[in-house]
């Protein structure tokens, strides 16, 4: 109970120090504010929990991730679409340079704090991720498997790279496992018109058997049933490996990915 309550503290003290370095009064009035992804908290809370890191080592950290994970979501909202009406290019001007400002956060904060071991892990698990947006976007997959690995890398893999840095393997696999669970859950919310991420473009592209940059009511059958498939079978693979990682069960991360297990569980958790 202890642990929980100062954990929940954490929490809340990385979420405050979040808002405060992504909120901008100017940004505020053109764009949507800064997502915060809290299970990239409660999984980094935990990967960090039995390393040398000080408290503020291991919060600098998990805000550095915060702000990467800001920058991608950021960048997926900007849409290529051509736009004629001036209103409406700043919006998407400022998105750009937001997403970047958020990138150039991350650095200046491991950087600044000599970070030296981590910051080439932050590095390289960006690029790589990058790469396979790249792929996903011009549908460079040949296989199901293929696709998977891709989406999976995409969603869960900066997670990963962090944990194996960290050497905890296990929340690594977990990692993988449910950040890509938790987006497929989100692909599949029903919308009149949606403008296809290279995530989602991906999805229609192999199930659908061609590319679209928006599509009206989504999800098309034959995508929403390739959903349907692959999320009830990672929330299979995430319960066997709930099961048999015994560990995980005495955490607050715990409850959190249990939920994701259920096979009529709605993707609302904040």
């Amino acid at each position: 109970m202890i642990q929980s309550q100062q954990q929940a503290e954490e929490v809340k003290n990385i979420e405050d120090q979040f808002l405060k370095m992504t909120t901008h009064p100017y940004l505020k009035k053109h764009i949507d504010s800064a997502e915060i992804e809290y299970d990239i908290i409660f999984f980094l809370l935990e990967i960090m929990k039995e390393t040398s890191l000080t408290q503020e080592e291991k919060r600098e950290q998990i805000l550095s991730a915060l702000l990467v994970q800001a920058a991608f979501l950021t960048h997926e909202k900007v849409h290529n679409t051509t736009l004629e009406d001036s209103n409406e290019k700043k919006p998407r001007q400022l998105t750009v340079l937001a997403g970047d400002f958020f990138s150039s956060l991350y650095y200046f904060m491991l950087v600044k704090n000599v970070h030296d071991d981590i910051l080439p892990v932050f590095s390289s698990s960006i690029q790589k991720i990058n790469v396979e947006k790249m792929s996903l976007h011009f549908s460079e997959h040949q296989s199901e498997g293929e696709l998977m690995k891709r989406l999976k890398t995409v969603e869960g893999g900066f997670i990963a790279d962090i944990a194996f840095f960290y050497k905890k393997d296990e929340l690594a696999f977990l990692a993988e496992k449910f950040f890509l669970l938790k987006r497929l859950f989100k692909e599949k919310e029903k919308a009149n018109s949606k403008y296809l991420s290279a995530f989602a473009s991906a999805i229609h592209s192999f199930s659908e058997g061609y590319r679209a940059d928006e599509v009206t009511n989504w999800p098309p059958v034959r995508t929403s049933s390739f959903l349907n498939d692959k999320i009830s079978e990672l929330q299979v693979k995430l319960q066997n490996q709930l099961d048999t990682y015994p560990a995980i069960h005495k955490v607050p991360l715990y409850n959190r990915l249990n939920n994701w297990t259920n096979l009529e569980f709605e993707a609302k958790i904040k």
